[in-house]
């Protein structure tokens, strides 16, 4: 059994896996993303309010809809990436890396050794499903997606040798990095924008690969999911998530009210 099934098979048939963050502490919300059809919940304990329990009751609600859990660690602290992936997560999106070597030690935080410094105990959740210690082993050090996103102007300068540090996948952040840059999270200013496609242009190349969050726009000529997930595709994306619950239900708890606001003044 592999934690990365449906991501799996997503990549093979149609060469893009689909995701959607979850940042309410809801294992129904997750279960109901997995049932859905998404490949895989990427879920924020870093500006989640919820704790590592929240976390693991999320996995296995999303487990049990179909899809994998990437989850998103607010540091790159040893510890707690050992301790998520033992918990069962399929991997980790590491915030604010500066520098290669950072990367690095996040590579061996989750990768056994002799390559990484993973610490290894035998009967973890992460090994259910797999026949004997030494297939999960073999399978978590070859699969394990890692994850970091660039979201500050020190990454940027390291780009390079981060993208050389043994990580699985680079994910542009547009939201923090058009803070570190000074443009106050306009995400499309021009700076902003030619700095995401300089990451995701060299990720590419280097074979690493590119994971990109995109917002639903929504109003007339707005451009529909799968185009989107298709213009992606064409710049060598092969991981895209959609949206956040909480931008979902306010959008539809928005709908709602608008269609009030006239002929009720709500």
């Amino acid at each position: 059994m592999s934690h990365t099934k449906r991501i799996d098979q997503a990549l093979e048939t149609r060469g893009i896996a689909v995701g959607t963050f979850i940042s309410f502490n809801n294992p129904d919300g997750a279960e109901f993303a997995a049932h859905s059809g998404f490949d895989f919940v990427l879920i924020d304990a870093e500006h989640g309010a919820f704790y590592f329990e929240g976390t693991v009751a999320m996995m296995r609600a999303a487990a049990a809809g179909g899809a994998a859990s990437v989850v998103r660690l607010p540091t790159s602290e040893h510890s707690g990436i050992t301790k998520i992936l033992d918990a069962g997560a399929a991997g980790v999106l590491i915030s604010s890396i500066r520098t290669g070597e950072e990367a690095r030690r996040v590579v061996q935080a989750a990768k056994y050794g002799p390559v990484g410094k993973r610490g290894f105990s035998p009967g973890t959740r992460a090994m259910d499903g797999f026949n004997n210690n030494k297939e999960y082993r073999e399978w978590s050090d070859k699969n394990t997606l890692i994850w970091a996103i660039i979201e500050n102007e020190e990454a940027l300068e390291n780009i390079e040798d981060i993208l050389d540090s043994g990580i699985s996948g680079i994910m542009p952040g547009p939201y923090d990095l058009s803070m570190a840059m000074g443009y106050e999270g306009d995400t499309t200013h021009p700076v902003v924008v030619k700095a995401l496609d300089r990451v995701a242009e060299i990720a590419v190349k280097k074979g690493v690969d590119l994971v990109v969050f995109t917002e639903v726009p929504e109003g007339e000529g707005a451009p529909t999911p799968y185009e989107i997930a298709m213009s992606w595709k064409k710049r060598g994306a092969r991981f895209i998530h959609f949206s956040t619950d909480r931008m979902i239900m306010a959008s539809g708890y928005g709908k709602i009210l608008d269609g009030l606001k006239e002929p009720l003044d709500v």
